[in-house]
């Protein structure tokens, strides 16, 4: 006889029919347990990375791996800045200024609050991945062009080539007139623009309060010609963009400060990492519970092969084989549950990949699908803890089995 001989007995204990077929019964519901415990990690793992994944993809795809923005007034010399930027951060690939302001945009169904991004055309689309999201048309291009955030234009009823008029509710009076009418501020303007171009970045804070228009036109609305409120700055290697933040403002003082993609949505992602680890304990409970089934599976199986048990100790089977051969047992049902869980959970994370099948509000979920990454090492972390708790859950009854004496088993035989 070749093999291992207690891996051999394990392998016979766990497949060989029992006297009646309960203990079959309770050995599968341990598998099933230990199998859906794996399989909700697995999916709920890949289903939190995705999200997270896909909102740094668009909020860098939106605003590159890091802005340096003015705190005060619009700064002028935009090519001095650039130049320092440049100096300061040497893996720099692409820099472009942008011009943004809060105003209002009226459409024929109504108005809405906006936010309207004054971008150079000549770099923009170096430092982001704005245009590659346009839906109908195309990016601004020319005077008195604009592109809107999908939402916001089915908010206000427009599309490509429709007119919206943009409303500058009040601006800063720069004639010095200060009257108690205006308190230093000069009434609304309203200037009127031709849709360009639909734009669906996938994340609803961008969708419904974002436009796009050159840089020009805005500081003419803005009366800030010349000026700018931001750079958008794109690394060589992103991973890179905390360390690149901090030289920035450390070597720009005010009125600039400088946040990477991260800095920029703290609360969220912060948010993101804490729901995981609470999904993830709860979903390690369902283990847990399993666990448990094993150790009902082994006392049970203990107690109905108590003469093959009696047989193999009087014949020689040493205690820490004994031990071992029960451990082998409960393990083959772990290691099943793992196999069986982690396989029908990559299935499905294929399936919501590459489907998309379940759409979400994205008013709430920020993103309106279900998006998955699968990462190995989390699921090989999954699988490792989930054999680590059936391991544990084996120690109590095989350590049962080896105490009980041989006679046990032959008393009555």
């Amino acid at each position: 006889m070749s093999g291992n001989p207690v891996t051999m007995l394990a392998k016979k204990f766990l497949l060989s029919k029992a006297s009646d077929g309960f203990l079959s019964f309770i050995a599968w519901v341990s598998v099933v347990g230990v199998a859906l415990g794996v399989l909700s990690l697995t999916v709920v793992t890949s289903v939190i990375n995705g999200f997270e994944g896909e909102l740094i993809k668009t909020i860098t795809g939106m605003n590159g791996d890091v802005v340096l923005y003015s705190r005060g007034d619009p700064v002028g010399d935009a090519p001095a800045v650039e130049e320092k930027i440049r100096r300061v951060l040497p893996a720099a690939e692409a820099i472009t200024p942008s011009f943004m302001a809060e105003l209002m945009v009226s459409g024929p169904d109504g108005v809405a609050g906006a936010v309207i991004d004054g971008i150079d055309s000549a770099t923009f689309g170096s430092v982001t991945s704005v245009a590659s999201h346009v839906v109908q048309g195309r990016m601004p291009e020319k005077e008195g062009e604009i592109a809107l955030g999908a939402s916001l234009a089915s908010r206000i009823g427009v599309f490509e080539g429709n007119q919206v008029r943009i409303i500058v509710p009040f601006v800063q009076d720069k004639s010095g007139a200060t009257g108690a009418d205006t308190g230093g501020m000069s009434a609304p303007k309203v200037f009127k623009a031709r849709v360009s171009g639909i734009i669906k970045m996938g994340m609803h804070d961008y969708d419904s309060k974002f436009m796009f228009a050159p840089m020009l036109d805005v500081q003419k609305y803005l009366d800030y010609p010349g000026r700018v409120t931001s750079f958008r700055i794109k690394l060589r290697d992103g991973s890179d963009s905390r360390r690149a933040s901090d030289a920035l403002s450390a070597n720009f003082g005010y009125p600039f400060r400088a946040k990477d993609w991260g800095q920029q949505h703290k609360n969220l992602f912060y948010a993101i990492q804490l729901e995981k680890a609470v999904i993830a304990v709860i979903l390690t409970v369902i283990v847990i519970v399993a666990a448990f089934n094993v150790v009902s599976t082994l006392m049970m199986m203990i107690h109905d092969k108590t003469k093959e048990l009696a047989i193999l100790k009087a014949m020689g089977l040493r205690p820490a084989q004994g031990f071992a051969l029960f451990c082998y047992t409960g393990m083959g049902i772990g290691a099943v549950g793992v196999a069986v869980g982690v396989a029908v959970g990559m299935v499905l994370n294929k399936i919501l990949e590459r489907t998309r099948i379940i759409n979400l509000p994205a008013d709430i979920y920020y993103i309106d699908y279900l998006p998955v990454i699968v990462r190995w090492n989390e699921i090989a972390l999954v699988g490792l803890v989930a054999l680590l708790i059936t391991f544990a859950a084996t120690i109590y009854p095989s350590w049962r089995a080896v105490k009980r004496s041989p006679l046990d088993g032959l008393r009555y035989e």
